[in-house]
């Protein structure tokens, strides 16, 4: 039983240079029919497999799904309540990039149910804005979060990017407190990754010197973990923090390994043990939006090693108690020799019956979890 859905909504005002994202821009006249099509999609799924529950978190990622009319996502949203339902308090979140935002808006989002917004910021310098491709400046990314809460919003995140070309430790410090001083419920941040055919390359190729260095990279992450405690955000998973209570319920399905609902064009759902996704080209998707272009059966063994990779992303790490009721292994003696290495290099940590990675293990985290492949 899914508790949680995806809604991909694909549409922008401009795709950044280094976006790999199913995301469009310049398609504005299709909005309107792609979200009827999603809204057939989502009817027709759940009518031949009904979910045993309504929905307790709603995520809609794009894409730009701020930057369509409230009207038009409306009928996605209606959709969802009618076929899915949602609980009462559910969390519902909408991404957005900065210039998307206008107070109005908000108070449409705000009228739907839509309870949180998660904003594109990505970097607080020109500078580095302009370097990736991005289509806001500072002073229009303060206004837009200004908006969101002229319009009623209380509960909003905010995403960051670092390893940029042309950022340095001191301009992503900078970045870091004037964002944060704006007082955020909570804060993504993630290196930069670089598509094979993003347009950033041409400009900034992965061998430039404009990037940051990999010692100035690590201290970048250190530099965002202190920093984001000065301001009172925890750091509940790898890349994300908050103010308590404000923990991104949906985000944390992900990494509890828990079955998801996704609908829409490039999708990614996780239901009964299949991994399946819908088509990625968008006139694909809109003729055949019950299709599938990839699809994974998840066995026992496969499961329960995503199941380690994706606890251990968490600070608060694997209850091992827990994970043996779930998945009716023993980490600890499935995995003694590589628990034994690992503890020994001071990268895991093993209290109580929390097993979590050590903050020396979360600078080599992806090297640490292969160990348990």
């Amino acid at each position: 039983m899914a508790e949680s859905a995806y809604i991909h909504i694909p549409f922008c005002a401009h795709k950044c240079d280094f976006c790999d994202f199913a995301a469009f821009a310049g398609l504005d006249d299709l909005a309107l029919e792609y979200c009827q099509v999603v809204a057939a999609e989502i009817k027709e799924r759940n009518r031949s497999k009904p979910n045993a529950a309504p929905l307790r978190t709603l995520f809609y990622g794009g894409g730009t799904p701020g930057y369509i009319a409230p009207s038009t996502l409306k009928v996605v949203h209606d959709a969802v309540r009618e076929e899915i339902g949602l609980i009462d308090g559910a969390e519902v979140t909408l991404e957005t990039t900065p210039k998307s935002v206008t107070a109005e808006k908000a108070e449409q989002w705000l009228s739907m149910g839509i309870n949180r917004i998660s904003i594109g910021v990505e970097s607080m310098q020109d500078h580095e804005l302009q370097a990736m491709g991005r289509e806001h400046k500072r002073e229009e990314c303060i206004a837009g979060i200004n908006a969101a809460r002229l319009g009623g919003y209380e509960n909003i995140a905010f995403d960051l990017m670092y390893g940029l070309p042309e950022q340095t430790l001191e301009s992503w410090q900078e970045t870091l407190e004037s964002l944060l001083a704006l007082k955020p419920k909570h804060l993504s941040a993630y290196g930069l990754t670089i598509a094979q055919n993003s347009p950033l390359l041409l400009r900034y190729p992965k061998d430039s010197p404009s990037y940051p260095n990999e010692d100035t990279f690590v201290q970048m992450y250190e530099t965002l973990v202190s920093t984001c405690a000065a301001y009172g955000l925890e750091q509940y998973e790898i890349a994300n923090f908050a103010i308590p209570g404000y923990e991104s319920r949906h985000n944390l399905t992900y990494w509890r390994n828990h079955p998801y609902l996704a609908f829409g064009v490039s999708a990614h759902r996780y239901v009964d043990g299949v991994r399946s996704s819908n088509f990625r080209s968008l006139k694909h998707y809109m003729r055949d939006y019950l299709g599938d272009e990839t699809r994974e059966e998840i066995d026992h063994l496969l499961r329960m090693k995503e199941g380690i990779m994706l606890g251990l992303r968490l600070r608060k790490g694997i209850d091992l108690e827990e994970f043996t009721r779930t998945y009716n292994v023993n980490i600890e003696e499935r995995y003694a020799q590589q628990l034994h290495e690992l503890s020994a290099g001071n990268f895991i940590e093993l209290e109580g019956k929390f097993l979590r990675l050590s903050q020396k293990g979360v600078l080599v985290s992806n090297t640490v979890l292969t160990e348990f492949i």
